[in-house]
C-alpha cells in the first residue's frame, strides 16, 4: 500500500494475512506530498482544485529536475518564462510525486494507492499505474483508508 498524504509519503507492504511486514515513510521533507503540490498551486496562483483538471488536460510533462518543494518553485518559474503551458507544469508536478514514491520503494507485487492526495488526483493514480507498467488499485474512498484501518484494529482490540 501506498499513502500520499499532507505532509508524508508512507509505502507499507503486508503478508497474506494483512499483517504489517514492512514500513517506509519519506522523513527528510515533504516533496511530492500534499503539502508539495499546494507549493505548486500557490506559485502559479491556482486553486488547490484547479490542477487535477489540468494535470489531465496536459499532452504531456514538463520535466522538474528537483524533488525539493523550493527548489521547483523557481524552477516551474522558469519553465513559465520559456512559454510552457501551465498544465504541463501541473503534470510535471504530478510526475514528481509519482517519482519521490517510487524513490522510497521498487513497489513490486500489487499496488493500493490511498489518502487524500489521491482522492483530490487520481491522475497521480495513473500516472503511477504508467510508470509501474500495471494497474494500481484506489480505494472508493482512498482518503479514509487510514481511518478504516485505524478503527478495524481498535475492533480487533476490544474483542480479543
Amino acid at each position: 500500500m501506498v499513502d500520499v498524504g499532507g505532509q508524508d509519503n508512507k509505502v507499507i507492504r503486508v503478508d497474506a494475512a494483512g499483517r504489517r511486514s514492512d514500513f517506509k515513510m519519506n522523513r527528510k521533507c515533504s516533496a511530492g506530498t500534499g503539502a508539495f503540490l499546494e507549493e505548486i498551486a500557490l506559485r502559479l496562483d491556482l486553486p488547490l482544485a484547479a490542477l487535477e483538471p489540468l494535470a489531465r488536460s496536459a499532452g504531456e510533462a514538463v520535466r522538474l529536475s528537483s524533488f525539493c518543494t523550493v527548489f521547483a518553485k523557481t524552477e516551474i518559474l522558469s519553465h513559465l518564462r520559456a512559454g510552457v503551458p501551465v498544465e504541463r507544469v501541473v503534470r510535471g508536478a504530478f510526475v514528481s510525486v509519482v517519482e519521490r514514491v517510487v524513490e522510497m520503494d521498487p513497489l513490486e507485487g500489487e499496488v493500493v494507492l490511498t489518502g487524500g492526495v489521491v482522492a483530490h488526483n487520481p491522475t497521480i493514480a495513473a500516472l503511477l499505474g504508467a510508470r509501474l507498467g500495471r494497474e494500481v488499485l484506489v480505494p472508493a474512498h482512498p482518503q479514509h483508508t487510514g481511518a478504516l484501518g485505524a478503527a478495524l484494529s481498535a475492533a480487533r482490540l476490544t474483542t480479543a
